[in-house]
C-alpha cells in the first residue's frame, strides 16, 4: 500500500497535467509528444511540490521517514499544480492556444451571458411555478422537504448512532442544504441539453445558459433553505460574530464550482446515455465522503480526515460554511482561493468544450 502511495505521489499529478494537455490540444497529441511532456510535468511538477514542502519544514527526502500524512499531501498538492500547470505549458508551447484565444473566448462568453442571462433567469421563474403549480403546499414544499430530511437525519445520526455535533439539527440542515444543491444541478447538468432540444433546435443560445437555468432554480431552493438556518440560529441561540459573513464567498466558490463540473458534464452527457447512472453511483458516493451527516475531521481518523475534507471541494465547503455560521471561526482563506480558482479554470475548461462542440449537440439530439 505505502508503495502504491509513493509512486502515486510522484506519477499521478503528471499524467493528470498530460489529461488536461491532451483535452486542450483537442486529443492530436503525438505519442512522441505525449512521451516528453509527461517527462516534463513529471519533473516540474515535483520541484515544485517539494520546493513547497522544503519551505514548510521538510528538509529531508528520505522514504523511510515519509508518513503516510506527508505522502497523500504531498500527492493532494501535486494533482492541485497538475490541474493549473497544463494552461501555462499549452500557452508556451502550443501555437493554436494563446492568450488572444483565451481572450477571444472570455470576451464572447462575457458578451453571451449577458445576453441571454435574463432568459436564464426568466425560464428559472418558470421552473419554479410550474413545480409547484398544481401541488396543495406550493411553495412550502421547497421548505417541508429539506426540513423533513433533516429531522430524519437527526433522529438517525443524533441519536441512534450519537453523533456529538454542537448544534447539530442546524450542523445537519446546512450539509443537506449545500449538498443538495450539487448534486441536483450536476444531475440536471448531464441531461441538460436532451431536455432543452425544443429551444435549442429552434433558436441558438450558449448550451451553458440551460445549466444555469437549472442552477439558478436549486439556488433558489438553497436561499431559502438558509432563511430557514438563520431562524433555527436564532432559536438555538447560536453565537455570532463577524464570521458569518464568511458564508458568501463560500456560497459563491460553491456556485462557481458547481457551474464548472456541470458544463462539462453537460457535454458529455449529449454522447454519453449512461453518464446519468454514472453520474448518480459517484454522487452517492461522495455524499458519504462529504460530510453531510457528520464531521469529517472528527470522525475519520488521521491523516484521511482532513486530508478529505481539504480535497474534496464539497466537503470543505460544508466545513467551511458551518465554521462560519456555526461555530464563529474563521475558514481558510487559501483554500477558498484556491479552490475558487480550480472552480474558474473548470468553467474555462467546460465553456471552451461548449463553444468548441455546441454545432454537434443538435446532429446528436
Amino acid at each position: 500500500m505505502l508503495l502504491l502511495i509513493s509512486i502515486s505521489m510522484f506519477i499521478l499529478p503528471a499524467v493528470f497535467s498530460l489529461v488536461i494537455h491532451n483535452y486542450l490540444r483537442h486529443g492530436e497529441m503525438s505519442g512522441r509528444r505525449k512521451a516528453v511532456f509527461l517527462l516534463v510535468y513529471l519533473v516540474v511538477t515535483n520541484i515544485i511540490t517539494f520546493s513547497v514542502s522544503y519551505i514548510r519544514g521538510v528538509k529531508g527526502f528520505r522514504f523511510s521517514d515519509m508518513t503516510l500524512s506527508y505522502r497523500l499531501k504531498y500527492m493532494s498538492l501535486g494533482i492541485v499544480l497538475g490541474f493549473v500547470m497544463p494552461f501555462i505549458v499549452c500557452l508556451l508551447t502550443e501555437d493554436i492556444i494563446t492568450i488572444g484565444g483565451f481572450i477571444r473566448y472570455g470576451k464572447r462568453f462575457y458578451r453571451d451571458l449577458k445576453k441571454y442571462l435574463p432568459y436564464a433567469i426568466w425560464s428559472a421563474k418558470a421552473d419554479l411555478g410550474a413545480e409547484v403549480a398544481n401541488s396543495y403546499l406550493n411553495w412550502l414544499w421547497w421548505l417541508i422537504e429539506p426540513f423533513c430530511m433533516m429531522l430524519i437525519y437527526t433522529v438517525i445520526f443524533g441519536y441512534v448512532f450519537r453523533a456529538s455535533e454542537q448544534f447539530f439539527p442546524i450542523f445537519i440542515f446546512t450539509g443537506i442544504t449545500m449538498w443538495s444543491f450539487f448534486s441536483r444541478s450536476i444531475n440536471g447538468s448531464v441531461d441538460a441539453v436532451r431536455h432543452g432540444k425544443d429551444i435549442i433546435t429552434k433558436v441558438y443560445m450558449p448550451k451553458y445558459i440551460l445549466l444555469l437555468s437549472k442552477m439558478f432554480v436549486n439556488c433558489f431552493k438553497m436561499l431559502i433553505s438558509f432563511g430557514v438556518i438563520a431562524l433555527m440560529m436564532i432559536v438555538f441561540r447560536v453565537p455570532v460574530s463577524w464570521n458569518i459573513l464568511w458564508f458568501i464567498p463560500v456560497l459563491m466558490v460553491h456556485f462557481l464550482f458547481t457551474f464548472g463540473v456541470g458544463s462539462i458534464m453537460m457535454h458529455y452527457g449529449v454522447f454519453v446515455n449512461d453518464l446519468g447512472y454514472i453520474a448518480g453511483i459517484v454522487l452517492q458516493m461522495m455524499m458519504y465522503l462529504s460530510g453531510v451527516f457528520y464531521s469529517i475531521s472528527k470522525r475519520i481518523p488521521e491523516p484521511f480526515g482532513d486530508i478529505i475534507e481539504s480535497f474534496n471541494p464539497v466537503a470543505f465547503f460544508m466545513s467551511s460554511m458551518r465554521n462560519a455560521i456555526l461555530y464563529s471561526t474563521t475558514p481558510e482563506m487559501l483554500l477558498i482561493a484556491v479552490w475558487g480558482l480550480i472552480s474558474l479554470i473548470l468553467i474555462a475548461l467546460g465553456v471552451f468544450t461548449i463553444y468548441s462542440n455546441e454545432n454537434s449537440y443538435v446532429k446528436v439530439i
